[in-house]
């Protein structure tokens, strides 16, 4: 669809999209700091580009996301389109879709299972998780990073944390990619299933708690909190999805980046310290999360030049604010010396990412030793081979062929 400002069309989540994002980001920018766009699944919405209107969105309390508002815009979006109006699971009420009070409330139940102090007791397990698939991956010939360690390794990790079955984790890779990359009809389907098995497993869990996050969740805190049964349906669908797509898409797009470049991917072998700053960098040069998830608009918003009207969806353009040129010098470059802070991969405000800590330190674990173990790794396909996920929220590759060597 056009711009807000009405130059020229520029699609949006068209079905060449994915492939040339970065491209169309920057001539969005360059035309103004928000434009109209669809979203696959027939939504219209608004998407903020540019660093500064984006973190300022972010931190906007008039773009707001509690469940029951954001359900009744969607809804009524979807009926203005001609779509199906049934949502999947990932609108129901959880941290992502609420704002304080609710939201403050909701953060304080989980943030204390995702401290830096205790993502940071889980490097021996992640290690040892990471060096087992390693292991296994075939050197000298063509392999899939994805298939091999990007996804298993951080579904296995959230699975043992939520205390859900590992041996179902191609499940709940399939229902996931239904989620953030499928047609309305398979979202809804694979919404529908993953709820049931969670309503499943959590009243198992009520009644027999173990050692885990989802038992946890069932209980109420010293305070006496404890969540609803749909507060509670909706933050393993959040936890479990966001907990492992983020990984997947940091060490798939990161690996990419390094790669394109054969000397940074040595230069992490040569010179393990720089690894940490590298992945500060890897988040901005390709943003595992491409757009925030939906605000609406409480009321008439003025961003730039633009009023965007209440009651309308917005999606704040992530991935396209990192490769601002007035926020980063050489933004389209890959320095893995760049000052560490300030991109927007993880959000900004009171919705900044729970999960950051443990994304990072898998990332860091699963990109370290393989740098280490396979210097001269290569692509094995062309970079025109390559192909994303068709996902507006989510921003990752279908699969990562490479060579260890």
């Amino acid at each position: 669809m056009p711009s807000a400002e009405g130059e020229s069309e520029i699609e949006l989540f068209s079905d060449d999209y994915w492939d040339r994002a970065a491209t169309v980001d920057a001539r969005l920018r360059e035309r103004g700091p928000v434009h109209r766009a669809v979203e696959p699944n027939g939504m219209p919405v608004w998407v903020v580009s540019r660093y500064a209107d984006a973190r300022a969105a972010l931190a906007d309390p008039r773009l707001r996301k509690d469940a029951v508002g954001l359900r009744a815009a969607l809804t009524a979006k979807l009926a203005e389109a001609g779509r199906p109006t049934e949502l999947s699971g990932l609108f129901n009420p959880h941290m992502l879709n609420s704002d304080p009070p609710d939201h403050s409330r909701l953060r304080r139940l989980l943030a204390r299972d995702f401290t830096a102090r205790r993502v940071a007791e889980l490097r021996p397990r992640v290690a040892a998780i990471t060096t087992e698939l390693v292991d296994a991956l075939p050197t000298g010939e063509p392999v899939d990073l994805i298939d091999g360690l990007a996804f298993p390794l951080p579904i296995t990790v959230i699975c043992e944390l939520l205390g859900v079955p590992v041996a179902n984790r191609e499940q709940f890779r399939a229902w996931s990619t239904d989620l953030v990359a499928g047609s309305p009809e398979r979202t809804m389907a694979s919404s529908g299933a993953m709820a049931g098995y969670f309503v499943d497993l959590i009243g198992r869990k009520r009644a027999d708690p173990g050692d885990d996050l989802l038992s946890a969740l069932t209980l109420a805190n010293s305070d006496g909190d404890r969540l609803s049964g749909e507060e509670l349906l909706g933050t393993a669908f959040l936890l479990l999805v966001a907990g492992h797509e983020t990984t997947v898409n940091l060490i798939g797009n990161g690996a990419h980046a390094l790669l394109r470049d054969p000397h940074r991917w040595r230069r992490l072998h040569d010179d393990p310290a720089l690894l940490p700053g590298a992945i500060e960098e890897l988040l901005r040069f390709d943003s595992p999360v491409r757009t925030s998830t939906p605000r609406f608009t409480s009321e008439p918003v003025d961003i730039g030049s633009t009023v965007i009207p209440a009651n309308d969806l917005v999606l704040v353009a992530l991935g396209s604010a990192n490769r601002d040129a007035d926020r980063f010098e050489r933004p389209d470059e890959v320095d893995l010396h760049r000052p560490q802070g300030g991109h927007l991969a993880f959000g900004h405000g009171i919705h900044y990412c729970l999960g950051a800590p443990l994304a990072r330190l898998e990332a860091e674990v699963a990109l370290g030793l393989l740098t280490e173990r396979f210097p001269l790794t290569s692509l094995a396909v062309a970079e025109g081979e390559l192909r994303r996920q068709p996902s507006a929220i989510m921003n990752g590759f279908r699969a990562l062929p490479v060579v260890l060597a």
